[in-house]
């Protein structure tokens, strides 16, 4: 009788032993999707035209957080997709923009640019580089790479270089791009990560799939008329491409590129078709094969972004026909992409999550139409007026040493010769800008560098303030407002849309969940985008990574 009790203790014990490693076991590949500025909304927008099989899916199956939102501003490309991975805010990782100011250069640097380095991959020679080299913190790529031993891989794709290289990190195998410049469509690296292309790589732009998808004419996925979701295709919301006289369709790409050959620019029209998020796709299937990502237990890393929606956005704006396009023609490319990987990984071995890396307000014309709050902040005309009260206050000097977006550097080297306290002049450069119309907030890096701001714009300000890179005065605009750099441009006339403020409408994205050790739910907790990177961790029992600061989503592990 005891062996009897024995034996069925000790098949019990072996059956919760293996039930737990079962479910403890790490998926084998991670694939993180950003799709360039992606309203949270646009899950919903368009559902009913969804396949079953696309957005619709992992909203079905997986985990959605509804409530997701970036907490610093500049809401930009760069700055979210180094915060997705790092699981930081540009305060600790230094990515604070697209480019910024350099005080020492006098100059504006890019966020990937490196003279180290050389794009390789092109048919004809390029002089310029790029790299991780700005980034600050290490990456949840970086930290599996390590965990592992650097058996794990880390590729990156996406359309644009700061897109692919910035979620890889510093130590990611490879990181490709879609390049515009020199070659005819083609993906390139840089010789950060190796000297040539691998043969896969190579092969894939060999058979100039670019070419290919120019020569076609992009129509409506469905007949127009059943666009209801949008604006009336011929409008005057909209910038024209290519030298059409109305942005409307259709758009016969093989005439259009004809008309961009002699800008050396024709391959530029893929960030504007769909076909830009297909060749994409294809490339990702090419590198899931061509790397056999997933195909052992070291938990292998692909991080695919999106472009073609934030350059159809900024051209057409959200509230277009084009733009409800490209989202039903990507919806059909994540249903592919699940298709390959059910299909070659197996749904139980791979972990998928979906987000953006900003959203956008609607086209500002759009909404002065709709008696909505907009209008336009003139940089030109606050950088006159700032000149002009320093001068009477003070004497005649140069102020203003570079004034774009939201910073301010204020010249340094011109107030000291003036025996001037720098902390002095910003505080009273913010009192005089902080009055004038459009707005909002503005903080001294004096008082970043000093107080802590715990709530609002005020935080998404200092989450955003890197003291080497960022200015002496960082602005924050009235909600709807857009920024106008250098024209005098019309309310009534802007088309297209921006991003890269602390409101709903920039910071609120989609973050969905998918696959391996997720579960099925949904929450409208708020919940903030340097989560994404601590959950990763935490699903493969890994380091977080150097300057993370996110909470885990406890959602997916409940």
């Amino acid at each position: 009788m005891r062996s009897v009790l024995f034996l069925l203790l000790s098949i019990f014990i072996g059956q919760q032993a293996t039930g737990q490693s079962v479910a403890e076991k790490s998926p084998r590949l991670i694939v993180g999707i950003v799709v360039d500025q992606m309203r949270f909304d646009h899950l919903y927008k368009y559902q009913e035209k969804y396949s079953e099989n696309g957005f619709k899916r992992l909203m079905r199956n997986g985990y959605n957080f509804k409530n997701m939102h970036y907490n610093y501003v500049p809401t930009v490309t760069a700055a979210g997709h180094a915060s997705i991975y790092t699981g930081t805010t540009p305060a600790f990782h230094g990515i604070i923009g697209n480019s910024w100011f350099d005080r020492n250069k006098n100059a504006v640097v890019g966020n990937v640019d490196d003279s180290n380095s050389k794009t390789i991959g092109t048919k004809t020679t390029s002089t310029s580089g790029a790299s991780p080299k700005n980034m600050l913190s290490t990456t949840i790529a970086d930290q599996m790479r390590l965990a592992s031993n650097f058996k794990s891989k880390t590729i990156s794709v996406s359309l644009k270089d700061r897109g692919a290289i910035l979620p890889g990190g510093r130590s990611a195998n490879a990181a490709y791009w879609f390049d515009t410049a020199f070659s005819p469509g083609y993906f390139v690296s840089s010789t950060y990560y190796m000297n040539s292309l691998p043969k896969w790589a190579a092969d894939f732009n060999a058979l100039e799939k670019s070419n290919t998808y120019l020569n076609e004419t992009w129509t409506t996925l469905y007949p127009i008329e059943t666009y209801t979701e949008s604006a009336p295709d011929k409008n005057r919301y909209e910038r024209a491409i290519g030298g059409k006289r109305q942005a409307t369709f259709p758009y016969d790409f093989k005439t259009l590129r004809e008309k961009y050959k002699a800008l050396n620019a024709e391959y530029q029209l893929m960030l504007l078709s769909p076909a830009g998020n297909t060749i994409l796709t294809d490339f990702a299937i090419e590198a899931i094969k061509g790397e056999d990502l997933g195909k052992d237990n070291h938990t292998d890393l692909l991080n695919i972004s999106y472009s073609v929606p934030d350059v159809v956005g900024h051209t057409l704006g959200p509230q277009s026909v084009e733009a409800e396009d490209i989202y039903l023609r990507l919806d059909q490319n994540i249903a592919d992409l699940l298709s390959y990987l059910d299909n070659t990984v197996g749904k139980q071995n791979y972990t998928l999550f979906l987000t953006s890396d900003h959203a956008a307000v609607p086209t500002a014309s759009y909404l002065n139409d709709r008696k909505l709050p907009t209008g336009i902040a003139r940089t030109k005309q606050y950088k006159e007026a700032l000149t002009e009260y320093l001068d009477k206050k003070y004497r005649k000097n140069s102020w203003i040493q570079y004034f774009e977006y939201e910073h301010v550097y204020l010249n340094r080297q011109a107030i000291a010769a003036q025996g001037l306290d720098l902390s002095t002049i910003q505080k009273d450069a913010a009192e005089f800008l902080s009055n004038l119309d459009g707005i909002h907030t503005v903080l001294t890096a004096n008082n970043l560098k000093h107080y802590d701001y715990s709530n609002g714009i005020k935080r998404a300000i200092q989450n955003g303030f890197y003291a080497k890179r960022s200015g002496d005065l960082l602005l924050s605009f009235d909600p709807g407002i857009i920024q106008d750099m250098n024209s005098e441009i019309a309310i009534t006339t802007v088309k297209g849309t921006t991003h890269g403020s602390g409101y709903s409408y920039d910071t609120h994205v989609p973050m969905l969940w998918y696959g391996a050790r997720i579960p099925q739910g949904s929450s409208v907790k708020k919940v903030e985008i340097t989560s994404i990177a601590p959950t990763i961790a935490m699903l493969l029992n890994v380091q977080l990574p150097s300057a993370g600061e996110g909470i885990p989503l406890i959602e997916i592990f409940e």
